[in-house]
């Protein structure tokens, strides 16, 4: 298993191809990595780098036909098992270059540099790859780690603040599941700026917390056999239905505005299960206003009913039953919890009601 690594000059890039030298290297890209990112990691690489630019950024990129041409650009260059691949960018590229590079000859190396926050502190770390299939986010993938990931927080100069956003809100969940709910006001108080020029240090830090949280979830679970990696999962249910509709939808949301929805009707649904007297209830309501506050959704959601048929997709379901993580009245999480549609319908009618 692999434990991505603050490398803000990525050495850690330079000093693994120097050692391993392989034979054949491609980085693969989306559009805006080429253009913000690309000048800082060419000067690092080898004459005979190939580079792959996919022909569009965002999820549409995680489809079996973008696989399929990498697959073949690679066979086309000779590419054999003492090749390697680079993939640098946010979410998706980094899904998409680890699935093709998990599944090429059975497996070659990969190195990935992700470069959104989003990427940084979640997507590109645990071993997970994957795309999507019929809209509905990564039914296809493998657990393969790579050789090393490099973390640079200068890159993050390149986003504008709604994607930093995005990446905080994963962040978020990582500190739900780790600290208590009473805590939590002082931990979103904390968060980074975005008001005025970065603060490098800042995201460093927070970078390094959501890492070492995934790192010490994943190490536990690492192929998520015994349940205890699941707990990742929070938010992920409800957030990956609204996610796979605006996507078939042809709307504009980025996963971690869906990941804080989604966190918002599971906290509900949390919630709505506790007795009403519970010191939790209060707490978990007023976390809940204030993700929402802070990290606003962009498309208004459509009815239950039809989110609930993307719910019923997700691949962590058991046949007909919809599993969510929610949080018990101590805040722990509480995996592979089944929730009925009434109890998602509630919810949804509550965030909608709840102005952005």
């Amino acid at each position: 298993m692999t434990t991505p690594a603050l490398d803000p000059h990525l050495h850690l890039v330079l000093d693994w191809i120097d050692r391993t030298r392989p034979n054949r290297l491609a980085v693969i890209m989306d559009p805006n990595t080429e253009k913000h990112c690309l000048p800082v990691v060419s000067p690092l690489l080898p004459p005979h780098t190939d580079f792959l630019r996919l022909s569009e950024a965002g999820e549409e990129i995680k489809r079996i036909e973008h696989a399929h041409a990498l697959w073949s650009s690679l066979d086309e260059a000779g590419y054999d098992r003492n090749s390697a691949i680079i993939g640098l960018g946010g979410g998706t590229v980094t899904d998409l270059s680890a699935f093709v590079a998990s599944t090429y000859l059975r497996g070659v190396n990969f190195w990935l540099i992700p470069t959104t926050l989003l990427a940084m502190v979640d997507a590109a770390a645990g071993g997970k790859t994957g795309i999507n299939l019929g809209g509905a986010k990564n039914r296809i993938g493998t657990f393969s780690h790579p050789t090393g990931i490099s973390l640079s927080p200068e890159f993050l100069n390149t986003l504008p603040p709604r994607h930093l956003l995005s990446g905080m809100a994963e962040h978020v969940k990582h500190l739900l599941l780790t600290h208590p709910l009473e805590d939590m006001p002082r931990r979103m108080d904390a968060l980074p700026s975005l008001d005025g020029p970065l603060d490098s240090a800042a995201f460093a830090e927070l970078i390094r917390e959501s890492v070492d949280i995934k790192d010490s979830i994943v190490r536990q679970d690492v192929e998520e056999t015994n349940g205890i990696r699941k707990q990742l999962n929070l938010g992920h249910t409800a957030g990956h239905a609204l996610e796979s509709w605006a996507i078939s939808e042809g709307h504009d949301l980025l996963h971690g505005e869906a990941v804080a929805w989604g966190l918002g009707i599971e906290l509900a649904i949390s919630a709505s299960r506790m007795n009403e007297d519970a010191p939790a209830v209060s707490m978990i309501l007023s976390m809940r206003a204030a993700l929402a506050e802070r990290f606003p959704c962009p498309v208004s959601a459509p009815p239950a009913d039809e989110l609930w048929t993307w719910a019923k997709m997700d691949k962590k379901n058991d046949a007909e039953a919809v599993r969510m993580v929610l949080l018990s009245e101590g805040g722990e999480p509480l995996v592979d919890q089944t929730v009925a549609f009434e109890e998602f319908s509630a919810a949804c009618g509550a965030s909608r009601s709840r102005p952005a």
